[in-house]
This record gives C-alpha cells, sequence and structure tokens, in this order.
C-alpha cells in the first residue's frame, strides 16, 4: 500500500494524466465533477482536489476548463 508521502501530485492536470499517474502508483481513484449551477459544457476536465479515502484508495475532483477566459 502506498505511504502518505507517495500520494499521486495530480493537481490541474488533465483528468487521463491523473488517471495514468494514480494508475502507475498503484492509486485505486474514483471520480467526481464538480462545476458552477449553470454548468460549462465542453472544455478539458482538470483534476481540482485529490482526496484520500483510505490507504491506497482517494477521489479525483475534475472541473471543466472554460476556454478563452484567463483570470
Amino acid at each position: 500500500m502506498p505511504r502518505e508521502e507517495q500520494i499521486p501530485d495530480v493537481l490541474a492536470l488533465k483528468l487521463e494524466e491523473a488517471l495514468a499517474i494514480c494508475n502507475q502508483m498503484g492509486w485505486q481513484v474514483e471520480v467526481q465533477t464538480t462545476a458552477p449551477p449553470r454548468g460549462i459544457s465542453g472544455g478539458t476536465e482538470r483534476v481540482v482536489r485529490f482526496t484520500v479515502t483510505a490507504p491506497g484508495k482517494g477521489v479525483l475532483t475534475v472541473a471543466r476548463e472554460k476556454t478563452g477566459k484567463e483570470v
């Protein structure tokens, strides 16, 4: 089982990349999606949070990236 210091560093990565890294490190993850009330259709899904739920298990929270808007 992964030790705490081996938590995957996947924040801001595309969902596909994050899933690949978690898989390589032996983590089992679920994916949850979050969005503003009116939602955002389209756009790249990026990881905005990684929550450890048990040793070697976690939840990736993803949000769609709105293109064309810079903060």
